[in-house]
C-alpha cells in the first residue's frame, strides 16, 4: 500500500525549497498549500501575477488536488477561464504523480506569455494580446522553415563535398587509362612509335635484316651494271 502521506510530505519540503517565499503551508491535514506565480521570480517587470490554493485529498497524487486559482494582478476573467482550461489539462496528464511544480510552471509559462503593462482585460487588450500570439507563432514557423532550408542546403554541401569514394580498383582503372592517354600525346608529339624498339640482334632473328640486306645487295648490282655499261660505251669512242 503506497504510503500517500510520506509522497506528500516530501513534494511540500521540494516545493519550500523551490519557491521559498513564494510558497506557504496553509495547514497539514489534509494538506493545504499556497503557491504564489508571477512572471520573473526575480521581482522585476511582473506586470500580472496570481496564487494557486492546492488542496491535497488523502489518496494524492492518485486523486486530483482541489486547485483554487486566485487573480492578484493584471488578469481578466476570460483570461483566468483560460488559465483553468490549462491548468485542468496539467492535472488530466500527471495523475498518479507528483504535479504542483509542473502546474505552477504551466502557469508561470503563460503568465509570460502574457505579462504586459496595462492589461486591464479591455477589448483593446485583448486584440493586443491576440496580435501579438499571432506574430510569435508567424515567427516561430519562419524560424522553423528557415531551419528544415539550412538543414537540406547543408545536407546537399555535405553530399557534393564527399565525391565519389576511392578504392584500389577505382585507382587502378584510372592509372592504366592516364598511362595510355599520356603515351598517346607523347607519340602524337614525337612521331615515334609507343612499341618497344627492337634490337639489332631481334631484327636480324625476325628476317627485317635479311630483307635490308637484299635490297642493298641488289642496289649493289645495278650499280655495277651501270658502271659496266659506262666502260663500253668508252672504250667504244676510243676506237673510233
Amino acid at each position: 500500500m503506497a504510503d500517500y502521506a510520506e509522497e506528500q510530505m516530501m513534494e511540500v519540503e521540494a516545493l519550500e525549497s523551490i519557491y521559498m517565499d513564494d510558497f506557504t503551508k496553509i495547514q497539514d491535514s489534509p494538506v493545504v498549500v499556497k503557491v504564489h506565480i508571477v512572471p520573473n521570480q526575480d521581482g522585476e517587470n511582473n506586470h500580472v501575477a496570481l496564487s494557486l490554493t492546492c488542496t491535497l485529498p488523502e489518496t494524492y497524487p492518485e486523486a486530483a488536488p482541489a486547485i483554487d486559482i486566485i487573480l492578484e494582478k493584471g488578469l481578466s476573467d476570460r483570461q483566468e477561464k483560460e488559465i483553468r482550461a490549462l491548468l485542468d489539462s496539467q492535472v488530466e496528464e500527471n495523475m498518479g504523480m507528483a504535479m504542483i511544480y509542473t502546474i505552477s510552471e504551466a502557469i508561470r509559462e503563460y503568465l509570460v506569455e502574457n505579462n504586459r503593462e496595462g492589461n486591464d482585460g479591455s477589448e483593446y487588450q485583448e486584440m493586443l494580446r491576440r496580435m501579438e500570439s499571432k506574430q510569435k507563432k508567424e515567427d516561430t514557423a519562419a524560424a522553423a522553415a528557415q531551419a528544415k532550408l539550412d538543414e537540406e542546403n547543408a545536407s546537399v554541401t555535405t553530399k557534393s563535398n564527399e565525391g565519389t569514394p576511392v578504392t584500389v580498383e577505382s585507382f587502378n582503372a584510372w592509372k592504366a587509362k592516364f598511362d595510355a592517354e599520356m603515351m598517346s600525346k607523347v607519340a602524337g608529339k614525337t612521331g615515334v612509335s609507343t612499341e618497344k624498339r627492337l634490337t639489332g640482334r631481334q631484327l636480324w632473328t625476325s628476317g627485317a635484316a635479311k630483307e635490308d640486306t637484299t635490297t642493298e645487295a641488289d642496289d649493289g648490282d645495278e650499280d655495277a651494271e651501270d658502271d659496266e655499261d659506262y666502260v663500253d660505251e668508252n672504250e667504244d669512242d676510243d676506237g673510233n
